[in-house]
């Protein structure tokens, strides 16, 4: 029986988005275990029964004397438990864990999941990321990329050998359980709704989602516009609480927090918006909203581009455009009900191809 272990920079990850995964292999007889930092959802992995070991790990941080304990404590980890496959998601398991598993003697896989927000900027550190992903990718026997815009900048940038890149066009979601079928007992209001699901980062366009709603509710003063998903106090484009708060107070946004079945709020939404400029894999977000039969707003930046064709199953806007944002949005509002409905069922059969 072969024993697969999972890296990823936070356990919440590895469970929304790599369980099916995880499942399917636990299924064909293999051994999971899986290493991140410590959260609520180490705790769910584990009593699904999976074997957990704790990192710390430091996500916006650039102190190389804690990464270096990183890649000392992934390495303890490997050497120790010595498994056949280690599969690696996030940047820094990506670059820390794939020196660790060579200086252990394990195999291991690479997904580049999207670049992050390290690279929305050109700067010194994002050459010296780029540097430490040239270095380390030598090592993992395949790297597995989720658009063809990261694919390509490895590989054009020499930061990868080629044959080792294998594209696979996002993670996928289940569209037997994100299905249209989940909203008929579910009452909606009449209120067009805007739904944003994703962590609340700014670059992911969470300020031009709320410009826009301004723009938009001096026309249609009943639209609402909500927010579902984490404040993401780890990551360096976090929103403040405080800021957020604030435009509740104001009546701009609902904030919903989290919610561990994000269905009912998709089924009550008439609309997915997610306006990011951050470098994304596939969002994930916006094929569980094409699943459930939802037109969708994005912007033609990396990874979001992919989803949408566009006034087929939703509007594609520039980046960093909240007038343009803003304009789609009155463009959703103003179709008549039936074409939202055709958007919806063909940005399902999309989501199935």
């Amino acid at each position: 029986m072969k024993n697969i272990l999972f890296v990823s920079n936070t356990s919440w990850s590895i469970h929304n988005f790599r369980l099916g995964l995880i499942n399917a292999l636990k299924e064909k007889g293999f051994n999971i275990a899986f290493c991140a930092p410590y959260d609520e959802y180490a705790e769910r992995l584990k009593n699904k029964g999976f074997k957990y070991f704790r990192i710390n790990l430091d996500r916006k941080g650039t102190n190389i004397f804690k990464d270096l304990k990183l890649i000392y404590n992934l390495y303890k980890i490997y050497k120790k438990e010595r498994p056949d496959l280690v599969f690696h998601y996030t940047i820094k398991p990506n670059i820390y864990g794939a020196i660790a598993a060579k200086s252990a003697k394990v195999k291991c896989i690479n997904t580049v999941t999207g670049l992050g927000y390290v690279f929305t900027r050109k700067n010194l550190l994002s050459e010296f990321v780029k540097f430490l992903y040239k270095t380390s990718f030598k090592f993992p026997v395949k790297i597995f990329f989720q658009n063809g815009d990261d694919f390509s900048f490895f590989v054009e940038n020499k930061i990868i050998n080629k044959n080792k890149a294998v594209l696979v066009k996002g993670s996928g979601v289940n569209t037997d359980y994100f299905h249209p079928n989940v909203c008929k007992n579910i009452e909606k209001n009449n209120d067009f709704v805007f739904l944003f699901v994703g962590r609340l980062l700014w670059d992911k366009g969470v300020g031009e989602f709320i410009s826009a709603s301004q723009i938009v509710k001096e026309k249609y003063k009943s639209s609402e516009f909500w927010f579902l998903g984490p404040i993401d106090k780890g990551n360096p484009s976090a929103v403040p609480e405080e800021k957020i708060k604030s435009w509740q107070k104001r009546g701009l946004i609902n904030y919903l927090r989290e919610a561990n079945d994000v269905r009912p709020f998709i089924c009550q939404a008439d609309c997915i918006v997610l306006p990011s400029y951050y470098r994304e894999g596939i969002p994930r977000s916006l094929l569980e909203a094409m699943a459930m039969e939802k037109p969708i707003i994005t912007t033609n930046s990396v990874g979001c581009k992919e989803v949408v064709e566009n006034e087929k199953n939703g509007f594609l806007v520039p980046i960093k455009d909240s007038a343009a944002l803003a304009d789609a949005m009155k463009r959703i509002i103003e179709l008549p009900y039936e074409k939202r409905l055709e958007m919806g069922k063909y940005g399902r059969e999309k989501a199935i191809r």
